[in-house]
């Protein structure tokens, strides 16, 4: 086996589901070279020091590092890689340690590693002595907040962001304020999405989507991608939505009716909590 075959990067195929898309595989040769990244790919650690890698994605996006294998440690490989914030031989090298930690990011998540931007370089400058490879994904860059009365964080997983917001607003100024900081009021696309948020923000609070019917009574669609609610994930309350009064024509969280919380439709004009997504 050549050693050009022994340092392909793979790129996994990727479940479909309502983060990402699939991708088939395909191999890259060769010790170093540029690479841009769609959604996902894995390095194989190299049999010999001094390749280098350019890797890039979309402007608007920055790229994310963590470790198979190695005990998802970056500190048992740091001694043979530097992994930099963009290209260059002054580009400043990213730590583990330095990296943003958000107060209600998901726990289990694995180590991470954040550019600022979208393009790093990977320099393998010592022949690793074990095996492991290094995942690079596409991500949305995290505030730490969005102000006072709001708190962001991974809440799902490594590539996407979430943020809630305390300061109660209608439904359509909640929407502006997600779109002003580059998000968008969210759409709960599963289960476990509407889960992980629960976990995070508890369901204390009413919290805003951008689910509604107001364009057509009945006819639920989620306002921030224009995609019909139905078929696909729903969460109703009991006996909901019942549009009581002839005017609720959006859609809150948290609803609790016989003892069960689930959704409600409400008026647009409600004064609301709201969480704002973003996605790779």
């Amino acid at each position: 086996m050549t050693l050009i075959s022994i340092l392909g990067i793979f790129v996994f195929a990727l479940s479909s589901s309502a983060f990402g898309n699939v991708l088939a595989p395909r191999d890259l040769e060769g010790c170093g070279g540029s690479i841009f990244v769609e959604d996902a790919v894995v390095i194989d650690a190299p049999l010999s020091a001094n390749c280098m890698w350019q890797i890039k994605t979309d402007e608007n996006r920055v790229l994310v590092f963590t470790v198979i294998s190695a005990g998802g440690n970056f500190k048992q490989i740091e001694e043979f890689l530097s992994i930099h914030d963009g290209l260059g031989l002054d580009s400043s090298v990213l730590l583990f340690e330095n990296q943003k930690v958000h107060e209600v990011s998901k726990k289990e998540l694995p180590e991470a590693i954040y550019t600022t931007g979208s393009v790093a370089e990977v320099r393998f400058k010592k022949t690793p002595t074990s095996v492991f490879k290094l995942k690079i994904q596409k991500a949305v860059d995290c505030p730490f907040n969005l102000g006072a009365e709001s708190q962001c964080g991974r809440v799902v997983d490594e590539t996407s962001c979430y943020c809630a917001t305390f300061s109660k607003r209608d439904q359509s100024s909640q929407t502006s304020y997600c779109n002003s900081h580059a998000m968008k009021l969210w759409v709960i696309e599963s289960y476990e999405e509407e889960l992980a948020i629960q976990t995070v923000w508890g369901t204390s609070s009413y919290f805003w989507t951008s689910g509604t019917d107001e364009l057509s009574e009945g006819m639920w669609i989620w306002e921030t991608t224009g995609t019909n609610l139905y078929p696909g994930y729903a969460n109703w309350a009991d006996a909901e939505p019942n549009d009581s009064g002839g005017y609720e024509d959006c859609l809150y969280i948290n609803f609790s009716k016989n003892g069960r919380i689930g959704w409600n439709d409400g008026s647009c004009g409600g004064l609301w909590d709201a969480i704002c997504e973003a996605h790779s």
